[in-house]
């Protein structure tokens, strides 16, 4: 016979067994590395940014952040990798603006946005310039437009890529000022800077952190930044509506996404580590130093700013009728 006190510490005994896996399956992430796939080509301002995050990330998380760059398509070859990897929260996806305009200018993709990802915290807001080669005769927006009216076709305009935020305002702006201006789509803003820098092609729209020392050495000059106010950096040059462009305020911007499958404790341990790195002053005094803001927040903010801006370039696709096939 067993006693009620033998019963007892049998029934401890597998209650513990029982809890146990559920206790070391509930702390169990992050067991392993934490990989940050940046569609983006190393050098740009989101591939800098997942670099300072990520070495202040791997501090609270107990273990490696490694930044790896899979560009090309338009963001479309990293993004379709990660939608492919295990949804465990280890391999996450930064994305900018273009994220949302995926399925309004390709037909055919190996992925859903809206179905297959899912917020974890915007990283940082930027604003984006037009700067044009320094022998351009245009020494401001209104005279660039008058000079693209006056060469339709001649005028090109580098950005990071096909569908992305810059490519996208530089076809608002095509549309409002009704001007004819080459696309010229790099793959991303490393090497759309020294083509511009060279002459190779008339003018960049681009993040202005990617412009920012080309224009301060002479090499390039801002015509206008897209932010609401002007930047502290470069007081002189306007804003978009006080160029009479109002089409072109935006702020660009870059954020975390994983796999819709992800568990939940695992999305909120990564916003809770990278809410934790961009408040820490070396993170933001790095940034700023960039022309970046830190602006972390909840997943439900970054879904919303997601969904809002998904709005707002898809109008755009729509009447500028762009297609990326």
């Amino acid at each position: 016979m067993i006693n009620s006190s033998a019963r007892a510490a049998v029934a401890v005994v597998a209650l513990c067994a029982i809890a146990s896996p559920l206790t070391v399956q509930a702390q169990a992430f992050p067991s392993k590395p934490v990989r940050i796939v940046v569609p983006f080509p190393a050098g740009g301002a989101f591939d800098i940014t997942a670099r300072v995050v990520a070495q202040r990330m791997q501090a609270g998380l107990g273990q490696n952040v490694i930044v790896e760059n899979r560009p090309g398509g338009g963001t479309v070859i990293g993004t379709e990798y990660v939608v492919r990897q295990p949804a465990d929260g280890y391999t996450v996806l930064m994305i900018g603006p273009s994220f949302t305009s995926h399925a309004a200018l390709r037909s055919k993709l190996a992925f859903d946005t809206d179905r297959d990802f899912r917020a974890v915290s915007q990283v940082i807001g930027l604003t984006m310039a037009i700067a044009v080669n320094p022998s351009l005769p245009a020494k401001n927006m209104r005279e660039f437009v008058a000079l693209a009216r006056a060469r339709p076709g001649e005028i090109s305009c580098g950005t990071s890529g096909p569908g992305t935020s810059h490519h996208l305002l530089l076809e608002a702006l095509k549309l409002a000022a009704k001007i004819d201006i080459v696309h010229a789509p790099f793959q991303g803003a490393a090497p759309a800077v020294p083509a511009a820098v060279g002459g190779h092609v008339t003018a960049v729209l681009l993040n202005l952190a990617d412009v920012a020392p080309f224009i301060k050495t002479g090499k390039l000059r801002a015509l206008v930044v897209t932010s609401a106010q002007r930047e502290d950096s470069m007081p002189g040059v306007p804003t978009a509506r006080e160029a009479g462009q109002p089409e072109l305020e935006a702020i660009n911007w870059s954020g975390f996404v994983v796999h819709s499958a992800t568990p939940v404790s695992a999305i909120a341990r990564l916003n809770a580590e990278t809410v934790k790195a961009l408040h820490a002053p070396e993170v933001r005094d790095n940034l700023r130093t960039q022309a970046m803001v830190a602006t972390p927040g909840t997943p439900e903010e970054f879904a919303a700013l997601i969904k809002s801006d998904g709005e707002r370039y898809r109008r755009i696709i729509r009447e500028a009728n762009v297609r990326l096939e």
